[in-house]
């Protein structure tokens, strides 16, 4: 006991000695001194399962150094000096399943799971800045019967998300909209992610800041049946852009639907197939603005609905600066189909450089064709092989003029899609060739 004590009784130091004792434990814990999450350190430069390598406690954080520093409340978190921690997920990690790396995650954090069948294992987002990728390979998360508050494999409410290299199948709820992602955040990418066999593959919530970017995904026959379910179903947001993938075989639903006051549609391949029943290949239900370039778009013999692309269908909702539809090759194969159809009388379609075959309407309601090319055949390389290159000879060739510049964006395509999932620079001449596909002169 120090002088300052000496008049306590004996029972009152030794309550003294506990409070200081339990104090400095706290202190110690609180400050990042002691581990927080299980798991043992691997040696300098690597990362264990999920010991954090940046700490963070509240408004300050501990430094690689070990000092403690205070965070700028004036700064987001994603320019603070933290940038989270790694946390390995698989059957033969500390941390096994994706749901457990879901409850302790902190904003920031990457989160990497191992290739493998993940059954029945579904999950709850709510950080914001994460990174959810597979490493080794996709990692597949099937649904066997669960959903995460009875709505997907994966609800996510954050900010600022990156999905990547994960398979989603099988989602299904009562409601008939069981989604391999539901998204109730702001910010979402989704890249090399495949989506099977669910009743929505992607849906999205209303957002009126919202942007969601799909890339070099695929997906493949989700839907209900019900004709309110589909491959994707993007929600009244700001921007919608989806480019170099493969949308197909929707059952009943549409191949794309958004809602968004912005939508880019780019170089994607997007067919019902032979024997698919989806209704649209692309519904803006609600109008806006729309850039749809270099796609490949085929309508299915047995497709619910003879028209490819819709417009406004369910009434404009958003002032439009234009409905572009430009150098995309649409291969009809249905009975009396129609490539683009436009129920917004506000906003004029304007259609360049289209490649249309097996149809003769290529448009229907307000808008514009300048330089489209109505075909018979296409002059593809093999159409029986779903291979719609252009083959020497092709009257696609050279038949185009070179598209503008509008609102800032430059409708002239500078790629085309490659399977699978990939995209090429696209080699224009001095005269542009119609059709997703430039004529390859090597």
């Amino acid at each position: 006991m120090n002088q300052h004590c000496g008049s306590l009784s004996e029972a009152g130091s030794v309550i003294m000695r506990l409070g200081r004792a339990l104090a400095m434990a706290a202190w110690i814990t609180g400050f990042g001194l002691m581990p927080v999450v299980c798991g043992a350190a691997e040696g300098p430069g690597r990362h264990s399962d999920s010991l954090p390598a940046v700490q963070r406690i509240g408004d300050v954080q501990r430094g690689p150094d070990g000092r403690i520093i205070p965070r700028d409340p004036s700064q987001p978190h994603e320019n603070w000096l933290g940038k989270g921690r790694t946390i390995r997920v698989g059957p033969k990690r500390r941390i096994r399943l994706p749901s457990e790396a879901a409850r302790i995650a902190r904003d920031g954090d990457i989160v990497e799971i191992d290739a493998g069948v993940y059954k029945g294992d579904v999950a709850v987002w709510r950080q914001n800045d994460l990174t959810l990728r597979g490493i080794g390979g996709r990692a597949h998360l099937e649904a066997a019967g669960k959903a995460a508050e009875d709505k997907a494999i994966w609800v996510i409410k954050s900010r600022r998300v990156v999905v990547e290299n994960i398979e989603f199948s099988g989602a299904s709820v009562h409601d008939r909209n069981g989604a391999g992602i539901k998204f109730e955040g702001v910010s979402l990418t989704v890249r090399g992610c495949y989506f099977h066999d669910n009743q929505d593959g992607l849906l999205t919530r209303a957002s009126d800041d919202g942007e969601v970017t799909v890339e070099r995904s695929e997906f493949a026959r989700n839907g209900d049946g019900d004709g309110y379910s589909h491959n994707m179903y993007i929600g009244p947001i700001r921007r919608f852009t989806l480019r170099f993938s493969y949308s197909h075989e929707a059952h009943i639903g549409h191949e794309v639907k958004s809602r968004a006051r912005e939508n880019y549609i780019l170089y994607n391949r997007l067919a019902d197939g032979a024997d698919g029943d989806a209704s649209y290949v692309i519904d803006l239900s609600q109008g806006g603005t729309a850039y749809i370039v270099g796609n490949i778009i085929q309508k299915g013999r047995r497709a619910e609905n003879a028209v490819a692309v819709s417009l406004a269908a369910e009434g404009p909702k958003y002032p439009s600066k234009g409905f572009y539809v430009v150098n995309n090759t649409f291969i009809n194969e249905r009975a009396g189909g129609t490539f683009v159809r436009n129920r917004d009388p506000a906003a004029v379609a304007t259609l360049i450089n289209n490649l249309v075959v097996g149809t003769e309407k290529a448009l229907e309601g307000p808008g514009t064709t300048a330089h489209d090319l109505i075909s018979a055949g296409g002059g593809f390389r093999n159409s029986a092989q779903r291979d719609y290159h252009l083959a020497a000879g092709s009257p696609a060739i050279g038949a185009g003029v070179r598209p503008p510049t509008v609102n800032g964006f430059d409708l002239m395509p500078d790629a085309e899609y490659a399977d699978p999932l990939s995209s090429i620079v696209r080699h224009n001449g001095s005269r542009v060739d119609v059709g997703a596909y430039a004529f390859s002169r090597h």
